[in-house]
């Protein structure tokens, strides 16, 4: 095997695979005059060793060679993942129209057929060696724009977790906030009971009169009373928070009660909405039952509530601003559907930004939001809930009507969404 060297300017790295000498010479000095690197094979064993040391960018192989013949040689390149993609151009001397048919089922891209005329051969050289290097850049270009795609998806997906996780944590904050009213009244009733029985257990030792007795006991049923009542005001939020806080941070279906869940969401939201001077209503229809994803649809009341309280009502210095915040969420069957509907009294969107109130990284308050909340907000309705959402606004109204089906679809690949 001989190989012509070539600077590293040259136009390319060629594989000549020619049996007879004059013809691999002549083909040989016409590519390198073209400033081609040749590497020349006389047979097609020496072609497949020279090819698998360092794949060329093009080879150009004789069709009718002693040992192996080039749709063989073809055949072995093209079942090589790493030499697969290298053009093949076929040498030959017949017009056979089998031929042909043999060299592009054996994977070659063209044939020249002998003799060479210089301006095809350099042609048909140059153009196969422009289109596999833009072959190439497709593929790479390709392969980078997977990469970062997936990037991409992992970055999102990871924003997406962080939005569920603060909008739990804001649950949990404002529950533990709401905890502290029952829990410390509890204590205060107890802790009253526990020095009036000191006080009164004290006092038996001189003797107890009835109507001393009877107050003890008045003011011990009192006492009980409050505790009982707090402890269950108590019991009832964290059961509340429990169920909710399972359905966030679980993808699982179940059956439930439209009224029964939006109850427990408003419950839970109320510290925060109290926080922020505003309130929340609920006009509820039973007998809603629904097979489909609490998690989902509790996020997706969640990230509305936490949009409200940042865009709607957060608005000291516009006009528009409500004296006091109030949204309503009202249920109502729909056929095989519900249609549900968030609405709230603030300021409303701006002008022009309706046409993308639910596109990525949308939000006029970056710094505090990562304006994804609508977003997911969309792709949780139409994903995972399988059902449409459309968004209405004007200063001092703004309503979010969804209609979802009762019985959910099956989760798709969108749901990863989530």
């Amino acid at each position: 095997m001989m190989m012509q060297r070539a600077d590293q300017n040259s136009s390319g790295e060629i594989l000549v695979v020619e049996d007879t000498p004059a013809s691999l010479k002549l083909l040989s000095e016409l590519l390198g005059n073209a400033g081609y690197l040749v590497r020349q094979a006389p047979d097609g064993e020496l072609a497949l060793w020279s090819a698998q040391a360092r794949p060329p960018e093009l080879i150009l192989l004789d069709i009718r060679m002693p040992g192996i013949d080039g749709f063989e040689v073809c055949r072995r390149l093209k079942a090589d993942p790493a030499l697969s993609d290298i053009p093949v151009i076929f040498l030959s001397a017949q017009y056979d129209t089998d031929d042909k048919v043999r060299g592009f089922q054996a994977g070659a891209v063209d044939f020249i057929a002998k003799p060479y005329q210089s301006e095809e051969v350099l042609a048909r050289t140059r153009a196969h060696i422009h289109l596999a290097r833009a072959q190439q850049a497709l593929a790479a270009s390709n392969a980078q724009l997977t990469r970062t795609l997936e990037e991409l998806g992992t970055a999102r997906a990871e924003i997406v977790r962080s939005e569920r996780l603060a909008a739990l944590g804001a649950l949990v904050a404002g529950v533990a906030h709401e905890l502290n009213t029952p829990i410390g009244n509890s204590v205060l009733a107890a802790s009253a009971l526990q020095d009036r029985s000191s006080a009164f257990f004290g006092s038996m030792e001189h003797g107890v009169k009835r109507s001393e007795l009877e107050r003890f006991g008045a003011d011990t049923e009192h006492a009980t009373t409050l505790l009982l009542r707090n402890l269950h005001k108590a019991a009832d939020l964290i059961e509340c928070f429990k169920q909710v806080a399972v359905d966030q941070t679980s993808s699982q279906r179940r059956s439930f009660e439209l009224a029964t869940l939006v109850d427990g969401m408003a419950k839970t939201l109320a510290p925060s909405l109290r926080a922020a001077g505003a309130e929340l209503r609920v006009e509820s229809a039973g007998g809603l039952a629904m097979d489909s994803y609490p998690g989902a649809l509790c996020q997706v009341l969640t990230q509305l509530t936490s949009n409200a309280l940042l865009h709607a009502f957060a608005q000291p210095d516009s006009a528009s601003r409500p004296a006091s915040g109030a949204i309503t969420i009202r249920m109502a069957a729909d056929g095989g559907a519900v249609r549900l509907e968030f609405e709230d009294n603030g300021a409303g969107f701006p002008a022009g930004g309706l046409a993308r109130a639910f596109e990525p990284f949308n939000s006029a308050r970056m710094g505090r939001s990562s304006g994804l909340g609508l977003h997911i907000v969309h792709n949780l309705v139409t994903n995972v809930l399988g059902g449409a959402i459309e968004l209405a606004s004007a200063p001092g109204r703004t309503r979010f009507a969804m209609r979802l089906p009762l019985h959910a679809p099956a989760l798709g690949r969108a749901s990863n969404l989530w």
